[in-house]
């Protein structure tokens, strides 16, 4: 036999594919483990039994993954329940507290930073207030200013934590994948290597993920997102974007640019146009931004809005302004501007529906602050997206959006440990 066959004989031999027999059964262990943490961190606290129940796995394979699962820090038992006929169950929870990311945000006026625990719930958290001018401020002196604060909070907060990653997020145009600010319009930033900037700064691994995608991740497995497959989570603040969820996975696209919704058509006004696209797109007529413009000209605000507060407070004022107060009815200009405002938004909406069907639009952002308006946007998607009055019910808030951002950042690197807990804590 020559050598070639000799060869060709032995891969014969061999198991076939890129993974051996053992690789597999790790894997699928793996793959177990991940889906006994799942369930209880989508119906927790619940017994081994409902996990069975839930799973589809059997009984002895999760008795085996629950104990590996307590061992490792990513699960906890509740006092035993008093049973109506046989043993008492003992309930198991997802522990919070042991495992936990480290989320940091930046926007134009500060950087926010926090421990997030494995359950979702932000331990502690601390911002740091940029410059009175942030656009000046350059990427080098930002990335310094954070990672010494960040430094310093954790020595005072992590304690005997286990730390297994830091979460990044960042508005605007973000390719996470090369670690690079494609575009920040506030902060003037453009092609920015955000993570290269960090260096070792920061606990890693370190992942980079634009706002928009981090929110939604956040509602996939702590939010609304975890009742369905996929969804479209749709931000409007002083910045707009979506996020789209498909088989509960945030779709990127070639150079990660997907979600730009800036320049949908919102409005047939002539007198309210975009200088860049030239029609009537959502970033003129129903941002954060366009909204308090044409209060502040309506004198509904001051002209000037509050420095260092991003027209968060002017924002509220406007719609407190429009309320009901003791046995008043509320000033009805500000409350046409926000219904103006949500129908605007419900027709940009509409077509985001028309196209990618979800099985639910989530809504975060500026908008939620006045949420008694979101009927108003329920009526005009159904009213101009072909699915009809029936999208109305698809449509809810975010359970977190934009106030939550530490929470969001964090989730990317929480996301590994829910779906590959060994191989992320070095179990295998």
């Amino acid at each position: 036999m020559t050598d070639r066959s000799a060869q060709r004989e032995q891969r014969k031999q061999r198991p076939q594919g890129l993974i051996t027999t053992g690789q597999r059964a790790e894997y699928m262990r793996q793959g177990n483990a991940s889906a006994v943490l799942r369930a209880v961190l989508a119906y927790g606290p619940v017994s081994r039994a409902e996990i069975v129940r839930h799973t589809g796995l059997s009984a002895p394979s999760v008795t085996k993954l629950t104990a590996v699962l307590i061992e490792a820090g990513l699960l906890a038992e509740l006092a035993p329940a008093e049973p109506t006929q046989g043993r008492p169950r003992v309930p198991l929870r997802v522990d919070g507290e042991h495992t936990v990311a480290l989320g940091v945000h930046i926007d134009l006026l500060r950087t926010t930073f926090g421990l997030v625990g494995l359950g979702g719930r932000i331990i502690a958290e601390r911002e740091i207030v940029h410059p009175a001018d942030p656009a000046r401020l350059g990427p080098g002196e930002l990335v310094g200013r954070a990672a010494e604060a960040i430094g310093t909070f954790l020595r005072e907060r992590l304690g005997g934590r286990r730390l297994v990653g830091t979460g990044v997020s960042i508005g605007g145009w973000v390719d996470g994948a090369r670690g690079l600010v494609v575009e920040h319009g506030p902060l003037g930033w453009r092609d920015v290597p955000l993570l290269a900037e960090f260096g070792d700064r920061l606990p890693g691994p370190v992942v980079l993920e634009q706002t928009v995608r981090a929110i939604a991740r956040a509602e996939l497995w702590f939010g609304v997102g975890r009742e369905v497959d996929d969804f479209v989570l749709v931000f409007l603040g002083n910045v707009l974007g979506a996020a789209i969820v498909v088989d509960r996975t945030v779709h990127r696209g070639p150079g990660a640019a997907a979600g730009g919704i800036e320049h949908l058509p919102a409005t047939d006004d002539p007198s309210v146009r975009c200088p860049k696209c030239g029609t009537g797109c959502l970033s003129v007529a129903a941002s954060d931004i366009a909204l308090l413009a044409e209060a502040r000209a309506a004198g509904l605000l001051d002209a000037a809005g509050r420095p260092g507060t991003g027209g968060s407070l002017d924002l509220e004022r406007l719609v407190a302004n429009a309320r009901p107060a003791g046995s008043g009815s509320g000033d009805e200009r500000a409350q046409e501007l926000l219904r103006r405002r949500a129908r605007r938004a419900g027709r940009a909406i509409a077509t985001v529906v028309d196209l990618v069907n979800p099985s639910r639009v989530v809504l975060a952002g500026g908008i939620l602050v006045a949420d008694e308006y979101l009927d108003d946007l329920r009526a005009e998607v159904a009213r101009r997206s072909h699915r009809g009055p029936s999208v109305a019910a698809d449509i809810v808030p975010a359970d977190f959006g934009a106030r939550t951002l530490v929470r969001s950042s964090a989730v990317p690197v929480l996301e590994r440990v829910i779906t590959e807990p060994f191989s992320s804590l070095g179990l295998l």
